[in-house]
């Protein structure tokens, strides 16, 4: 949940869901780019389990992608422990012959949306192949247009049963191994896993001091943290501060929350501080009152056993953190291969002052033009550089409109 047009969600707890509007930029330590370490297999302690490490890739430094295949067909997907039950795209159940299911509905992070219920499906993940029970069928044309590239499945919970599904950050890898394998060491600390209605799955941390609350573990989700805008009201959790606008969307359409900071959240004695946070004005889920996304997650090595019901947790040296990228334009930008559509405009933000309205069309940024490598590139980042910056932003008329960033919430 963004300042690019950063609509994805869905899933019966709440989607996966990017910002389309207000950064999602935590900063903690170093804001630099994550640097790869060359730490030994040895650190991550499986016993006898033999450690077969695959690629990760972080798009757009909120989305973590992974190579699979569905049904012997390789696909893009997303990971995402905040989904009960994976998702997969229509066009790829179209090219799977699953055009026929069971017609349901899913709730969406504040909404709900109807949706295929399809079942016997084979998905390999990191050379490991399970048959999952049943899979969603939805439109993730919501997730493809904010990532600028084609996302064919949102890989859910249902996929870390079974297993142990360990995140290197640092080293942009990600491994898969049986669950009751990992032997923490005195630098882990373990969370437990609890699971909700829906069966989301959650953790208990602290948020500002206040007494552990249950928050889904969301990898899904690229807002580093979501909390219900009752939650936050009640606990005064807003007083006194800058609150904006930000717009999430996903099956269930595009709708507008509140955006602010968080001071501070911790989990197992781990600590963030100024986390960048989504109010939202209709939370769901009866079992948790928010979560947390990847962009707070991945201040961490992670390894998940959702059989054993833990998640471990190490920090990594800030050197080597994902980098907490914030917004400060309040530009809400949907991606196309050629053009970047303002899809909502962050209340009090810089692009509200300078006049910008939803249907703007951006065509180049300080000169470099739209195209299909820009959610691959660093000009998306240029939303996020430091108070102060100039950015030159061209039209599709042609004219060229300033646009100077500034913290806004």
């Amino acid at each position: 949940m963004t300042a690019r047009a950063e609509a994805i969600g869905m899933s019966r707890r709440s989607l996966v869901a990017r910002l389309l509007a207000c950064g999602t930029g935590l900063v903690l330590g170093s804001p630099t780019l994550a640097r790869r370490t060359s730490r030994s297999a040895g650190s991550w302690n499986f016993g006898a389990a033999h450690l077969e490490w695959e690629p990760l890739e972080v798009g757009t430094g909120d989305t973590l992608l992974v190579l699979a295949q569905v049904g012997g067909v390789p696909v893009r997907a997303v990971l995402d422990s905040g989904s009960g039950a994976s998702i997969m795209s229509t066009a790829l159940a179209a090219k799977l012959g699953l055009n026929n299911g069971e017609r349901r509905m899913i709730s969406g992070l504040s909404a709900k949306a109807p949706v295929l219920l399809v079942r016997d499906i084979d998905v390999q993940l990191a050379r490991e192949t399970r048959r999952l029970p049943f899979a969603v069928v939805g439109d993730l044309g919501a997730v493809s247009a904010a990532f600028g590239r084609p996302i064919d499945i949102l890989l859910g919970a249902d996929m870390f049963t079974g297993s142990c599904i360990a995140l290197d950050f640092a080293n942009r890898r990600m491994a898969v191994v049986k669950s009751g394998t990992f032997l923490a060491g005195p630098d882990w600390r373990a969370a437990a896993l609890g699971r909700g209605a829906k069966q989301e799955l959650f953790i208990r941390a602290s948020v500002e001091g206040l007494s552990p609350v249950p928050l889904m573990i969301d990898l899904g989700s690229s807002a580093a943290l979501m909390l219900s805008s009752a939650y936050a009201r009640d606990q005064g959790l807003l007083n006194g501060k800058l609150v904006s606008t930000a717009a999430i969307g996903g099956v269930d359409g595009v709708r507008v929350n509140d955006a602010f900071t968080t001071q501070n959240i911790n989990i197992e004695g781990l600590g963030v501080s100024n986390v960048p946070t989504l109010g939202m004005r209709a939370w769901l889920s009866t079992s948790t009152v928010g979560n947390v996304g990847l962009p707070l997650i991945a201040q961490f090595d992670v390894v998940f056993d959702v059989t054993a019901g833990f998640v471990w947790l190490r920090p990594i040296d800030p050197r080597h953190r994902l980098p907490m990228l914030k917004d400060r334009s309040g530009l809400g930008l949907a991606a196309s291969p050629t053009a970047l559509t303002v899809v909502h405009v962050a209340a009090n933000s810089p692009a509200e002052k300078a006049g910008w309205a939803v249907g703007d069309r951006i065509v180049a940024v300080n000169g470099h033009s739209i195209d299909a490598n820009y959610t691959r590139g660093e000009v998306w980042q240029v939303r996020s550089r430091p108070a102060g910056t100039l950015v030159k932003l061209t039209m599709a008329s042609g004219d060229v409109r300033d646009l100077r960033l500034a913290d806004y919430y």
